[in-house]
């Protein structure tokens, strides 16, 4: 059995086993974009590497103390989770796969140049294989042109648990044939089950959702306060845990990782070594400053506060935050739509769902990101009863 020459997928089977060789994905230019983290990768681990070789220096001069050992193990960990982005970014720029079906069971391997990873999904029934594309979005818009508008995901759903990912980042085309193939053979090996299903999803990123939501979330602390012309809202801050949707914390763990690093740096100086290059001190700068970023960042989310007030036909909303004060002020006659919709920010691959006001003409204005989808979906119900608008312009 042998799949379309198009696909690109070698195949070497004897019996019921097989294995798939897929080549590097197709992505075009776009795969140069893993030289990025791979740059990231070498500058992260230049210091810990360093220091590291000055501790092996000193244990293997005869001054194997505890201490110098505990450094080593400590740096080790430092630089096996800096070599993560270079994995990563290899696996962009000329990574490829194979997928092999042995002895009943499935498992994949990646490869970067002479580097490999091996994962063996579970040794159960396989019950359906699922194709997935569609879902591809950059700034939060859909991509239907391009190498990446063809792109799709093979899954494959066991009997029990979770379904586990079989191959990302293939032209959807070429992961459905795999797929076929791969059903029959599965099918043929186990001869008291059925070939497992293929099916073939068409997604859409984060779809959005615009119908009202009627009932204030249990949980909300917000005030709807109706008014002879109009409404106000009232919005508390949402607290750190909960209005930064966990930047808070990882920010924390940001900020600690650094001190650590930035000490590390300071005591391989003290050494009488001549000290790591002034580049260095300026990329440990920007990654300081992105953790107070992301601590300002979150701090502002969860302690934010604001009124929103709907009167004789008119929107005005004064939000006060960390940074300051704003003012903004619409005519119904302004706005086009007004709807709770991805920000174009994401945590964890999860969109951040903001309050939107789209005007007729200009760009929207984005309120209250990161508190919870309901209750900005109830919040844009009541706006647009009060002003007797559409959630979307369309």
């Amino acid at each position: 059995m042998y799949l379309p020459p198009t696909s690109k997928i070698r195949i070497e089977g004897a019996g019921h086993d097989v294995s798939y060789f897929l080549p590097a994905r197709p992505i075009g230019k776009l795969r140069w974009f893993g030289l990025i983290p791979v740059a990231f990768s070498l500058l992260f681990i230049s210091m810990p590497v360093r220091s590291l070789v000055d501790f092996l220096r000193r244990i293997a001069a005869g001054n194997g103390d505890i201490g110098n050992w505990f450094f080593v193990l400590f740096l080790s960990v430092f630089v096996v989770a800096g070599l993560t982005p270079l994995w990563l970014g290899l696996l962009a720029i000329y990574g490829r796969c194979r997928v092999d079906w042995r002895e009943r069971r499935l498992s994949i391997t990646d490869y970067a140049g002479p580097i490999r990873w091996r994962r063996r999904l579970p040794r159960r029934a396989v019950r359906k294989f699922t194709v997935a594309a569609g879902g591809m979005r950059v700034n939060d818009k859909p991509v239907t042109t391009g190498p990446l508008a063809n792109l799709g995901a093979l899954t494959a759903e066991f009997e029990e648990g979770k379904p586990r990912m079989v191959v990302l980042g293939y032209p959807r085309d070429w992961l459905q044939a795999l797929a076929q193939d791969l059903s029959m053979r599965v099918g043929a090996s186990v001869s008291t089950a059925v070939a497992p299903a293929v099916e073939v999803v068409e997604t859409q990123a984060n779809p959005p959702q615009f119908d009202d939501v009627t009932e204030k979330p249990a949980t909300s602390q917000m005030r709807a306060e109706p008014r002879p012309n109009g409404l106000l809202l009232v919005v508390p801050p949402a607290g750190l845990r909960k209005g930064s949707k966990g930047l808070f914390a990882f920010g924390i763990f940001w900020c600690l990782f650094m001190t650590v690093f930035t000490g590390l740096m300071a005591f391989a100086n003290g050494e009488g070594s001549k000290g790591p290059p002034w580049f260095v001190w300026i990329f440990v700068g920007v990654f300081w400053l992105i953790g107070v970023g992301m601590l300002a960042g979150s701090i502002n989310m969860g302690r934010r506060r604001a009124m929103l007030l709907v009167e004789n036909g008119e929107l005005r909303v004064a939000q006060d935050d960390l940074f300051g004060a704003k003012r903004r002020t619409w005519r119904r006659e302004e706005i086009a739509a007004i709807r709770a919709d991805a920000s174009g920010m994401a945590v964890n691959d999860v969109p951040i769902i903001e309050l939107q006001i789209h005007p007729v003409s200009g760009k929207k204005a984005g309120f209250f990101a990161g508190r919870d989808e309901q209750e900005l979906r109830w919040m844009a119900t009541e706006l647009r009863r009060a002003l007797k608008l559409p959630a979307s312009s369309k």
